[in-house]
């Protein structure tokens, strides 16, 4: 099937009854996984999470929470697969990705997740190898002059990267990072999903990235048929079973990709959810689970509901009477997330609290609305109403 057949939007209440009442169990409760839970409880699906840390972030939006290290109790956890719909691993946690794979066939339910994908993903040196194989354009390596883009080879996101302004700093970069060309332009994210053979890309997104390359709010942005085939020729090329997220610079070289991700994201499904009402991990359960995936999803464009829908994702830090805007790292700094107003979501504002020692405070902001500029007014009254808090 060509690109533009497969490359649809799936409106999200066409799922909605269909997975309600069911379970899945994530395995990891930071912050993909509490993006993972986010969905599935927007779903009317219950979740099961493990993680072998007892103050994990999405202990308080899960309905069962096991606490216990898979790779040491093998019994135990092949057992809570017997009480679950899917599973998926929500870490980057390389000895437990491992584990999932060598137990794979004794798992008792679907797990929605592609191991080769992850394996190439994971490796930006593999992934670049990748890229220059299939002809996707991405950035030079090791350029002539300053300045640089480096990154390390295995982690993903920001963790590690920085622009390098001269050579005697190029100096300092450990021998195994990437070197590339810097380029100047929106970051833009965009997630496929696949069975295999058939993939549906979704929405873009844009990552909006502070002074450490961090990303600290994410906003839609339109389609982009180039963008949307590049991501579908990345996926398809892998003959991916799950979820990928593909990151792209928009230069004035043209688009030219960063990296992808072959593991469930964080920050941008939320974003994608309420701007284009996909919920991305329904369709990833719809991709291992329906055999009829390739026929599901209308475009985006049919659906006047979501033509103009918008949605901000961020985060801040409470310091006194300010709030300090910042990435994803203001969340993990915390050891408590919750709902911070309850009955704000009706009203498109939903605000989750992320608590720690010494009086720390941390927020994830989801504001969203039929226009951007209804959308920008709720975010202001998000930040009053945490600001006014007693």
């Amino acid at each position: 099937m060509s690109f533009s057949a497969q490359c649809q939007f799936p409106i999200h209440s066409d799922f909605e009854s269909k997975y309600a009442g069911k379970s899945i169990c994530l395995i990891g409760g930071k912050l993909q996984g509490v993006e993972a839970a986010y969905l599935a409880k927007k779903a009317g699906i219950s979740v099961i999470l493990i993680d072998k840390n007892p103050s994990a972030l999405a202990q308080n939006i899960c309905d069962e929470f096991h606490c216990f290290d898979i790779t040491k109790d093998k019994s135990r956890f092949i057992s809570i697969s017997e009480n679950s719909d899917f599973m998926i691993p929500v870490n980057e946690n390389e000895e437990t990705i491992a584990f999932l794979e060598s137990v794979s066939g004794e798992i008792k339910c679907p797990l929605l997740f592609d191991f080769d994908a992850y394996r190439i993903s994971s490796d930006k040196s593999k992934s670049k190898e990748y890229f220059k194989k299939i002809g996707v354009p991405t950035p030079a390596d090791k350029p002539d002059e300053p300045p640089y883009f480096v990154k390390p080879p295995s982690e993903s996101g920001s963790i590690g990267a920085r622009i390098i302004h001269s050579d005697d700093e190029l100096k300092t970069v450990p021998a195994n990072f990437l070197i590339e060309e810097y380029l100047e332009g929106p970051v833009i994210s965009l997630e496929i999903i696949g069975n295999g053979k058939d993939y549906t890309v979704v929405k873009e997104t844009y990552i909006h990235i502070d002074d450490v390359w961090d990303c600290f709010m994410v906003t839609p942005l339109p389609r982009d048929e180039i963008y949307q085939k590049i991501a579908f020729d990345l996926a398809s090329g892998l003959n991916l079973k799950g979820i990928m997220d593909v990151e792209a610079i928009s230069s004035q070289k043209g688009w030219k990709v960063l990296e992808i991700d072959a593991r469930f994201p964080s920050q941008t499904p939320i974003c994608v959810y309420f701007s284009s009402g996909v919920n991305l991990l329904l369709l990833l359960i719809e991709a291992f689970t329906n055999p009829d995936f390739k026929e599901k999803g209308l475009s985006v464009s049919t659906n006047p509901k979501y033509e103009n829908a918008y949605c901000i994702f961020e985060h801040f830090q409470k310091k006194g009477n300010e709030l300090i805007s910042g990435g994803e790292h203001l969340i993990s700094a915390g050891s408590s997330f919750r709902p911070f107003a309850a009955d704000s979501a009706s009203s498109g504002i939903e605000i989750f609290e992320c608590a720690g020692h010494d009086g720390y405070r941390a927020y994830t902001v989801i504001t969203y609305a039929k226009t951007e500029a209804e959308t920008k007014e709720k975010r202001e009254k998000a930040m009053s109403l945490i600001l006014n808090q007693k």
